[in-house]
């Protein structure tokens, strides 16, 4: 069930809000708060339910194990229950992805491919979120490995952490130590911190659908046929998918911040205006905090980090980066996307004791621009048509047309980027009629422009 929906706003979110505040008692709210998730969750295919109810056992039960001081190898838990819950991943995304490299590789050995192979994994279905709520997961036993928390023994509890619809299907990947102490007591409703939910919900809404998807009609048709890109029209569509995907991913994820407070709860806040970054470093302090903070917490730093030389801190970089952009999606492309982003960082690292001083607003152009060039891996699904790209944007294919109606959408989202704070850090219980009038006012022409809105790009993930 997506977000901007018409059964997601006009029934579904009502009804849970009032079924919530009308119960009295805390357990009683998480378990309906609970079976809503789940019936969210099944509103596009039954077994995704049982397929989250799977992998949320085998963390509960590993938790557990950790955390008990009557197993007597508490890290073989911890492995146990980490390839567990990385296995469920691999084969519903990665399924596809190593039969067919497994093929290819049988091909050129015995001259001849494995069919049989390809067409079992080809019909394996991609459950939205399994990403998210993994790496939710595996955070929560390392966090009980590390003794950061105790081991949940409330099933329900812990149940309510993986499967509470607002940051279940695209994050932010929250921490259980971040949701823990807010299940302890009861929220009570408070008008002006609904309000202001409320309010954060309708600008996630109307960046999502006034801004990502009217960026995306243009974006969209030039990238579907990379080869007849010309230099501008190809730099415009690349810019345009720059602040497609930023205003996609941050509206989703203001509007999970936004239900979330309307339920009473907080959940970490993923963006803060990352194209103002003035170098890689900062871009991924900016951009989706939780992945690349997850990213730090349970691989760069178990690996080493920067602890044992420049040489191994940069090997760890790279395979950071090379596993993030892996996370994103069973392709390539996504890998070099997150090698780009790696070498990136090395080369900030290593550079960074004689670069010269250059001003602020120079250094957050070529970050930008080397960031927007990265979405080329990212975006294009096939090395030939991001080879295409590439060659349109070198203006090996002529100038070609100037895409005037995109490059107004992208000034219009540049200038709402360059201008002004992350929504989330607007005082919204302070905000008078006149503004929050605005806000409701932008909110319904969103939900008047619902019909042409598409699906979030992080659902593929």
């Amino acid at each position: 069930m997506l977000f901007n929906s018409f059964p997601f706003l006009f029934v579904y979110l009502p009804l849970v809000l009032v079924g919530f505040y009308a119960l009295r008692a805390q357990r009683p709210r998480l378990l309906f708060l609970v079976a809503a998730s789940y019936v969210f969750y099944a509103y596009v295919e039954w077994w995704f339910a049982l397929l989250m109810v799977a992998s949320t056992a085998i963390s509960y039960a590993g938790g557990l194990l950790v955390g008990s001081a009557n197993v007597s190898r508490p890290r073989l838990a911890l492995w146990a229950t980490s390839l567990g819950l990385l296995g469920l991943l691999a084969y519903f995304k990665y399924a596809a992805f190593l039969a067919g490299y497994s093929s290819d590789l049988v091909a050129v050995v015995t001259g001849r491919g494995f069919p049989s192979l390809e067409e079992l994994a080809h019909g394996v279905v991609l459950p939205i979120g399994i990403s998210f709520y993994t790496f939710e997961g595996i955070s929560y036993v390392v966090d009980v490995h590390r003794r950061t928390i105790p081991a949940e023994r409330d099933p329900l509890r812990y149940a309510f952490f993986i499967s509470f619809f607002p940051h279940l299907v695209a994050g932010p990947i929250v921490r259980y130590a971040k949701l823990r102490p807010q299940l302890a007591t009861l929220q009570r409703f408070d008008v002006d911190d609904f309000r202001a939910g409320l309010l954060l919900f309708s600008l996630g809404l109307a960046k999502k659908v006034l801004v990502a998807d009217s960026i995306a009609l243009y974006v969209d048709p030039l990238l579907s046929n990379p080869g007849e890109l010309g230099f501008f029209t190809a730099w415009a569509a690349i810019l345009g998918f720059s602040f497609q995907i930023y205003f996609d991913f941050s509206g989703y994820s203001d509007m999970a911040l936004g239900l979330a407070r309307m339920f009473g709860i907080q959940l970490p806040w993923n963006f803060d205006r990352p194209y103002r970054a003035a170098s890689p470093i900062e871009f991924w302090r900016r951009w989706h905090v939780t992945l690349s903070t997850w990213l730090r917490d349970y691989v760069y730093i178990p690996l080493g980090g920067n602890r044992r030389g420049e040489v191994r801190r940069d090997a760890n970089l790279l395979t950071t980066m090379g596993l993030g952009g892996l996370w994103h999606g069973a392709s390539l492309t996504f890998v070099v996307w997150g090698l780009y982003h790696g070498l990136l960082l090395v080369a900030t690292r290593r550079l960074e004791r004689f670069a010269p001083a250059l001003a602020r607003p120079v250094r957050v152009g070529i970050t930008f621009l080397l960031v927007t060039v990265g979405w080329v891996f990212f975006r294009m699904a096939t090395a030939g048509d991001t080879v295409d790209v590439f060659a349109a944007m070198a203006g090996l294919n002529g100038g070609g047309d100037v895409p005037g109606h995109l490059l107004l959408r992208v000034g219009l989202a540049a200038l709402i980027v360059f201008s002004l704070p992350e929504e989330w850090r607007w005082p919204l219980t302070r905000f008078g009629s006149v503004r929050t009038a605005t806000i409701g006012a932008l909110a319904g022409v969103a939900i008047l422009s619902i019909y042409a809105s598409d699906a979030f790009i992080y659902f593929q993930f």
